[in-house]
């Protein structure tokens, strides 16, 4: 299973006089898709300039919005990226330890990702309080943890839960994950590896 980077934007016209620009490209693009992520998390989407964008990822400012068409869709594929990112891990993981369990794998990536989960936490926080939402940036959020409490369905389903009781678990295993990306930052004592390992024993256990 892995996400599907989108397409990138369609080259724009050149207005007679204008310098040519350089082409779109997806190492570019996720450059500030990334800078994006670090800034956005440290000062709020808001309070971020176009020019500490670019400082930070690297390029001429006045590119950012060649790539993106405003701050609102860079921001909705800074979350699109946080999925594709985390289900690109899965992937990897599943690859380097072949027979680990789809739900291991997952719970694996969170904690290998623990950074970049982190940094879109607080983004999406700051987004959710901030009163400017939009249906666009909603329904990204939205996808990107019905696909995490689907695979952690599958899995458990895998495992032998009935399907009822497999996407609830799934639901608190969400919940879950969240809570020790938090933890991690806000109670630095707490060994979440530890914890995971306990809630994947848990998970196992129940469903013998």
């Amino acid at each position: 299973m892995s996400g599907t980077k989108a397409g990138l934007r369609a080259k724009p016209a050149r207005k007679a006089g204008r310098p040519p620009v350089e082409q779109p490209n997806e190492a570019k693009r996720d450059a500030i898709a990334a800078a994006a992520l670090k800034l956005f998390s440290q000062s709020g989407v808001a309070a971020v300039s176009n020019k500490e964008l670019g400082e930070a990822a690297g390029i001429n400012p006045a590119l950012i919005y060649y790539y993106f068409e405003d701050k609102d869709d860079l921001f909705q594929f800074v979350v699109r990226k946080a999925l594709e990112d985390a289900l690109a891990a899965y992937d990897d993981i599943k690859k380097e330890k072949g027979g680990i369990g789809d739900l291991d794998a997952w719970l694996s990536s969170n904690l290998l990702l623990f950074g970049e989960i982190t940094r879109f936490l607080k983004v999406i926080l700051d987004y959710a309080h901030s009163g400017q939402r939009s249906v666009e940036t909603d329904a990204a959020i939205a996808r990107f943890y019905r696909t995490e409490t689907d695979l952690i369905g599958h899995a458990l389903r895998d495992e032998g839960f009935a399907a009822k009781v497999a996407l609830e678990l799934a639901q608190l295993v969400s919940v879950f994950l969240d809570g020790v990306m938090v933890a991690r930052v806000v109670r630095p004592e707490i060994d979440s590896e530890r914890l995971v390992s306990l809630m994947r024993d848990l998970l196992r256990n129940k469903g013998r």
